[in-house]
């Protein structure tokens, strides 16, 4: 699988199944943003590039718990989460700003829920897409995890919070008032 001496990540990442980071960055980043629009067209490529969708779904299971850390133990993240860039982790706590420990709890609670389910011969494009409306709509979920990603959603919105992660979804909600 190589060409000549080395074998490039990108060759690497196919071979071996695993999503690339840059879809990966880019579903999160579009969960993180509530950016359907993009979180859709992701999962679409994820089924047009014949990528396996159980495996999407792994990947992005293990890239929330990641968030998950992050967001927890900030910094001290790298020590845990060994190999990973400075820039990766830096990207990783401004995604876990977006979410927010709530929103990230719902979000990775839906995405091992849709693993588990993913089976049969229901459609793969249609297990993903419902997982991201469920990840996208927090109201949908009645249960505490839920109330409490929706409360923190809120609070963000109004400024309340972390000034920092607020900030993003401030300017998306003053340009959406436009």
């Amino acid at each position: 699988g190589s060409d000549g001496d080395k074998v490039a990540y990108e060759r690497a990442v196919a071979l071996l199944g695993y999503t690339p980071d840059n879809l990966l960055d880019e579903f999160v980043d579009a969960l993180s943003l509530r950016d359907s629009a993009a979180a859709f067209t992701a999962v679409d490529s994820v089924i047009q590039s014949g990528q396996d969708p159980r495996q999407f779904v792994e990947d992005i299971l293990e890239r929330m718990r990641d968030l998950i850390l992050v967001n927890s133990v900030g910094v001290e993240a790298k020590t845990i989460l060994r190999g990973l860039s400075d820039d990766l982790l830096e990207k990783m706590r401004v995604q876990a700003g977006r979410f927010g420990a709530a929103e990230l709890t719902h979000s990775a609670t839906v995405v091992r829920d849709s693993l588990q389910t993913m089976s049969g011969a229901t459609s793969p494009k249609l297990h993903l897409e419902l997982m991201c409306a469920k990840v996208l709509v927090p109201s949908s979920d009645q249960t505490e995890v839920g109330s409490l990603a929706r409360i923190e959603r809120l609070e963000r919105r109004i400024g309340v919070g972390n000034a920092e992660a607020a900030a993003p979804v401030a300017a998306q909600v003053q340009a959406s008032a436009l």
